[in-house]
């Protein structure tokens, strides 16, 4: 396989992703993301289930976004993969863990997410080097939030706000739950360490269950569409670029993440990895980060911080949010496809 073959992949690649961007056009999601969206494999797609270089992989996030509105935004995310078993021909059956938990605004709004995914991955060719894998997800949601802090409209008595008037909003409930389920497909292929190509689609909340507080039957939650591309090139001895892009469209919400990281290998002694991650992300026209991390052997540690650009702006002063990634992976058998990648998500 010559460098060649890369660059084919990537323009294939490429198209997709144009032709992806056509079509839905002057489209504008609800569900949590994360700018640093390749670093949270199990929020991103089913798919991606064991889809690394490993036998076990432990994922955390961290986001803490609009610092400067009165009340931010914080997001908690942790996963673990396994792998099941490895067939004779390469095939991999895994499944892993994910929880989440996120609050926002006055309402402390709040959303927690306990999910079970499975995937079976598909090993073609003699040399394994191309990867298709088939995930689904599933698990229980739980929403809830607080009146004590939100005003309405009926405590204006039409001199002054009274917080003591009783509210005249009738809410059956505060808290709901209910199952949720996904599906995705993935597409990886691997040249070696430093040369790879890794794509996706994914469509979340199958179910499109009720998520009504007035009991009111036609509020669902509806479906959630995810397309990602991550590409890895070696562009000289000790330097990768790995450019990477996602399209996510929920209702008529969407937003496009696009950018790009350098990864720089220090000279370390035969059987480790050291790298420098720098690079440069935007969302739509909303927001732009700076990432920068290391990777040293089987742990990768990447930070980044965002710079609002919407018409939030009046209030946020331009801050996003501080989000941190750690991503850990664990060898005892042998790989689907060579040796250890640790930069490998």
């Amino acid at each position: 396989m010559n460098r060649c073959t890369l660059y084919d992949n990537c323009i294939f690649s490429c198209a997709m992703w144009l032709c992806t961007l056509w079509a839905v056009g002057q489209l504008q999601a609800q569900d949590i993301h994360f700018s640093q969206f390749n670093f949270s494999p199990l929020n991103q797609n089913p798919a991606n289930t064991n889809l690394f270089d490993g036998d076990f992989r432990f994922v955390a996030n961290y986001k803490n976004q609009w610092p400067t509105v009165p009340v931010r935004f914080n997001t908690v995310s942790l996963s673990a993969e396994m792998n099941f078993f490895t067939l004779p021909n390469n095939d991999r059956v895994g499944g892993g863990a994910l929880f989440y938990f996120d609050r926002a605004g006055d309402s402390r709004f709040q959303a927690i997410n306990s999910s079970l995914s499975f995937s079976y991955i598909k090993a073609i060719g003699k040399r394994a080097r191309h990867f298709i894998a088939a995930g689904f997800q599933t698990g229980l949601i739980h929403r809830s939030f607080r009146l004590d802090n939100l005003s309405f409209d009926n405590q204006w008595n039409g001199d002054l706000y009274d917080p003591t008037v009783p509210i005249d909003e009738i809410f059956t409930r505060t808290r709901l739950a209910f199952f949720d389920l996904g599906a995705g497909m993935s597409y990886r292929w691997r040249k070696d360490d430093r040369n790879q190509i890794h794509v996706g689609f994914a469509a979340m909340h199958l179910t499109q269950p009720n998520q009504s507080y007035f009991g009111n039957q036609s509020v669902k939650l509806n479906l959630r569409f995810t397309a990602h591309s991550r590409v890895q090139m070696m562009i000289s001895k000790r330097m990768d670029i790995v450019p990477e892009l996602l399209f996510q469209m929920q209702d008529t919400k969407y937003e496009v993440v696009y950018g790009a990281h350098t990864k720089y290998y220090f000279p370390m002694s035969k059987g480790h990895v050291l790298a420098l991650n720098t690079g440069m992300y935007g969302r739509s026209a909303e927001a732009g980060w700076l990432l920068w991390g290391v990777d040293y052997d089987n742990l990768q540690v990447n930070m980044s911080y965002d710079v609002n650009f919407s018409g939030l702006r009046a209030a946020s002063r331009y801050n996003g949010g501080f989000e941190v990634s750690v991503i850990y992976i664990l060898t005892k058998l042998k790989n689907i496809s060579g040796p250890v990648c640790p930069t490998l998500l």
